[in-house]
């Protein structure tokens, strides 16, 4: 799964219920929820496309942990690794 940022580029991915965590260059884990983008499910795998859409009031209190940083996929000689 990737995340297409803005900012950021495309970022490796993962989501849980309805949270959307992606692994920022920084090392940040970056939290957003399924409204507030794009699915797009194509040979590749799975796509999430930010959109400029906010999340819905009542995920102001999510409290989902973040899986594991090293469960994000990794780039390895141009291919991504579900």
């Amino acid at each position: 799964m990737w995340l297409d940022h803005p900012e950021h580029g495309e970022l490796p991915a993962k989501r849980l219920i309805d949270c959307v965590f992606a692994l920022a260059p920084n090392g940040r884990i970056l939290h957003f929820h399924v409204e507030q983008m794009e699915i797009v499910n194509g040979s590749d795998g799975t796509r999430f496309h930010l959109q400029d859409t906010a999340a819905n009031p009542e995920r102001a209190h999510c409290q989902i942990i973040p899986p594991v940083v090293n469960a994000f996929p990794q780039r390895a000689r141009g291919d991504r690794t579900p």
